[in-house]
């Protein structure tokens, strides 16, 4: 019997084993997408503590300038960004990771692709693009 290899998990198994590794293989195919949805959503939220941060930060802490008030902090205009700009690449990394996966997957168990859509995807590359523009509008209003 010949060893199993990355392009071949499956050779040299009887079907009863087949069958069991080809399960677990789906069992991890949804852990992936799983683990997908929550870098996604961390990254979300990154989004959101970015823009809270940059855009209100007015109301917190001690100013740097106290005779303007309303006038932005540059300290939590940086932070925000940096917030923004993590979120953004960390949407970015998971759907390229996540697609690596995915066509690695599909190499080993041709036959047995029977996932759905790329919405999972979809919604980390999205959030990707909407971080993208987003920095660069927080950045356009600093100018």
């Amino acid at each position: 019997m010949r060893e199993p290899t990355d392009d071949d998990p499956l050779h040299g198994f009887d079907a009863r084993l087949q069958a069991v590794i080809i399960e677990q293989a789906k069992v991890c195919c949804m852990n992936v997408d799983r683990t997908l949805a929550t870098w996604t959503r961390t990254s979300l939220s990154l989004l959101v503590m970015g823009v809270i941060l940059d855009r209100y930060g007015v109301l917190l802490g001690p100013r740097l300038h106290p005779a303007t008030p309303l006038a932005p902090d540059p300290l939590f205009g940086a932070s925000g960004m940096a917030l923004v700009v993590l979120g953004t690449l960390m949407a970015l990394v998971t759907a390229i990771r996540h697609q690596a996966y995915r066509r690695r997957w599909k190499r080993a168990f041709a036959g047995f692709d029977g996932f759905g859509p790329w919405l999972a995807f979809a919604f980390a590359a999205g959030t990707a693009t909407v971080g993208g523009l987003l920095a660069m509008t927080l950045l356009a209003c600093r100018l």
